[in-house]
């Protein structure tokens, strides 16, 4: 998927004969970036967020499958100047009981929410409200203004890594950030020194490993 909006899904076997010069994975239009690359089966679920805080959820059968070099189809409609967040796979063989979505702006200001609040719809919509903003924020253009950081799929026992664009890191159990609707703004997750042009740049999932006997 790329920034812009455009989405695509490809064959793996496109991609049995790499070279050293690499392959094309798709075309771009100008000021287009390729962002996201996620393997999914039909069955699943694809999750979009944008950084105006608006979300689409749509099924990945519903994608036709297409040679390398298309540049495929609009995931959502996007507003003026909105751009994507985040995208996400939702399995179909997941637990639903125990995912949540994680969301977390800019400013720090983060929360979980239910996957059954996202419905999956036809794609290409305008989508549904991720999260709303605090200080009348949504519009990401506004340096005053906050925007949608991160629209994560996530486990409760996950823990993650939150860290800004002057280099804070800080390590969150996704348990101890609140369960809230999508109409909600969320708690501070980290603080960020805002007046001082800090974000966050960056949520990561930590890998868990399983302890071996030996």
């Amino acid at each position: 998927a790329t920034e812009k909006g455009w989405i695509k899904k490809t064959s793996l076997k496109a991609f049995e004969n790499l070279s050293s010069r690499g392959l094309t994975i798709a075309s771009l239009s100008e000021g287009d970036v390729l962002k996201w690359c996620q393997k999914c089966v039909d069955g699943d679920d694809i999750l979009v967020g944008t950084r105006n805080g608006m979300a689409s959820r749509f099924e990945a059968s519903t994608l036709r499958p297409t040679g390398r070099t298309s540049r495929g189809v609009r995931a959502m409609k996007l507003k003026k100047l909105d751009t994507l967040a985040d995208v996400n796979i939702l399995s179909g063989d997941g637990d639903a009981m125990k995912e949540y979505v994680l969301a977390v702006t800019a400013n720090g200001y983060g929360k979980r929410i239910h996957t059954d609040e996202f419905k999956a719809r036809a794609r290409g919509g305008v989508g549904v409200i991720a999260t709303k903003f605090k200080k009348g924020g949504g519009n990401w253009m506004n340096q005053s203004d906050d925007c949608l950081s991160c629209l994560r799929v996530v486990n409760e026992d996950d823990e993650v890594l939150v860290i800004t664009s002057k280099g804070v890191i800080v390590r969150q159990k996704v348990d101890a950030i609140p369960v809230q609707s999508r109409a909600a703004t969320g708690v501070v997750v980290q603080k960020v020194d805002v007046d001082s042009g800090d974000k966050i740049s960056s949520v990561s999932t930590v890998p868990t490993y399983e302890e071996s006997d030996e």
